[in-house]
């Protein structure tokens, strides 16, 4: 009798194992999504525009699946394309990334892109005041 239970606890502790083993290599395979990359601009008024970027995350923080690093590349990533497209259409503009204002972030695929919507609006220009 004792052979039998002992047998069957085994044998129950050898199958227990073995899924374990089996779920732990079925949950290290992702599927990988691919998003294209970019910034499109839509212009609201003089001076004044929506941009909403995309970015992808650097190839060794993918690599090593570490998702602050995948999130802070990817969202540093979509943030340049964006600075970038805005000297671009401002060039005369100084100052102009102080008016540059983040209005929502997202992030697909466990961080390693990330989607940046920004306005930039351009305030008036102060009247002066003439001076007596």
């Amino acid at each position: 009798m004792k052979k039998s239970l002992s047998s069957k606890i085994l044998q129950l502790s050898a199958i227990c194992g073995f899924l374990f083993f089996v779920s732990n290599c079925l949950d290290s395979t992702r599927d990988r999504i691919h998003m294209d990359t970019g910034v499109s601009v839509k212009t609201l008024g003089p001076h004044k525009y929506q941009f909403v970027a995309i970015g992808r995350a650097s190839v060794p923080s993918v690599e090593e699946q570490d998702l602050f690093k995948m999130k802070k590349t990817s969202c540093e990533a979509a943030k340049l394309q964006v600075t970038q497209r805005l000297d671009e259409l401002e060039a005369d503009q100084k100052h102009r990334q102080f008016f540059l204002e983040q209005k929502e972030q997202k992030y697909f695929g466990d961080g390693e892109y990330c989607e940046l919507t920004y306005i930039y609006e351009l305030p008036p220009a102060k009247k002066q005041k003439d001076q007596p």
